[in-house]
């Protein structure tokens, strides 16, 4: 029997590591090159990731489609893959590829969602890939979904450390998919649409908005000088937050273009289904500023997880951002941090 095909969108920092893991169990990782920068391209080259030329093909000799892409793009994501699902000849083509099941019809297509999105926008994708006339016809099988934790990679004694991957929805999941959740650390949550979502950005409301709460106070305290004095203070009377805020502080950098969205989808999950009222839009949304203002202001913007040159400090990063006119003079593209 053939090996399962997983497509992933796109090869960002996670995906680069998820698919390592995966081929490093055997699967067949496929992803779409087309109009990515030559950064993202020597990614994809690296990890010798099977490039394919459209969302087709992708739709096509995929058995499972994990979405991985920055928060503000998941919506137009899905419409790419829905718009390649309903090209004429998609079916077809696919009911000439064999099940991984071994089932006499191939089954459609599992899309996983894993972005940090609000259950809102979560169940706005679904709905694309439904067919209101039969649950029999729906484009994709939609599971909702997020990822908690750092991006997967191999110890040096050659196990695996894993992110949490959390999923929700009421799908049938055959024999192939549980062996691929168990390879990545999925875990069913609920049964229903968007509640993944919001453990994951509930999640990510204490540990990135620890960390914007770090910057706020970091770069404030630097502007009179004090920073070794708050961070002494840190680790006499409160050494858990200390870690935890100066590893967010310095790991932040080449993320905060995509917590933008991630922050206000924070806040519109908590007023939505926390029932807050607004608050969370607007605690939330000014953490989405302060993201905003790193990635697009300030040096930080411009490092890159495999590269980083600025911001490897505490010190170093606070004192960027309290200077208040240090601007990105040049910068890589936004392709080049994909997912």
């Amino acid at each position: 029997m053939r090996p399962v095909s997983v497509g992933i969108i796109s090869i960002g920092d996670m995906g680069l590591a998820v698919a390592k893991l995966l081929k490093a169990n055997r699967y067949r990782v496929l992803t779409v090159a087309k109009g990515r920068s030559e950064y993202t391209l020597n990614r994809i080259r690296s990890a010798s990731i099977e490039s394919l030329p459209s969302d087709q093909d992708l739709v096509v000799q995929s058995d499972y489609i994990l979405s991985i892409v920055p928060p503000r793009d998941a919506l137009a994501t899905a419409r790419r893959v829905v718009d390649a699902c309903k090209h004429s000849d998609t079916a077809t083509k696919r009911e000439n590829i064999e099940d991984p099941d071994g089932l006499p019809s191939r089954r459609k297509p599992y899309y996983v969602d894993l972005n940090a999105t609000s259950a809102r926008l979560s169940s706005e994708v679904g709905s694309l890939f439904a067919d209101n006339s039969s649950t029999a016809s729906v484009l994709c099988h939609f599971l909702d979904g997020g990822i908690i934790g750092a991006p997967p990679f191999q110890n040096q004694d050659g196990n695996w450390k894993k992110p949490s991957m959390v999923i929700s929805g009421s799908v049938d999941l055959p024999l192939s998919f549980r062996k691929l959740a168990e390879i990545l650390n999925m875990k069913l949550v609920s049964p229903r649409i968007g509640a993944a979502s919001t453990l994951k950005l509930s999640f990510a409301a204490l540990t990135k908005g620890l960390t914007a709460l770090s910057i706020l106070s970091f770069s404030t305290v630097q502007r009179e000088s004090l920073l070794p004095e708050l961070l002494e203070h840190l680790e006499e009377y409160s050494p858990a937050i200390a870690s935890i805020a100066g590893k967010g502080v310095i790991g932040m950098a080449p993320k905060a273009y995509r917590w933008v969205d991630e922050m206000r989808g924070i806040g519109e999950t908590l007023d939505n289904e926390g029932c807050w009222d607004g608050l969370g839009e607007d605690i939330y949304g000014s953490f989405a500023e302060v993201y905003r203002k790193i990635a697009e202001e300030t040096v930080l913007g411009e490092e890159r997880v495999e590269n980083r040159v600025r911001g490897t400090t505490i010190e170093d990063a606070a004192d960027i951002i309290a200077s208040g006119n240090t601007r990105k003079t040049s910068g890589g593209g936004e392709d080049s941090k994909e997912g």
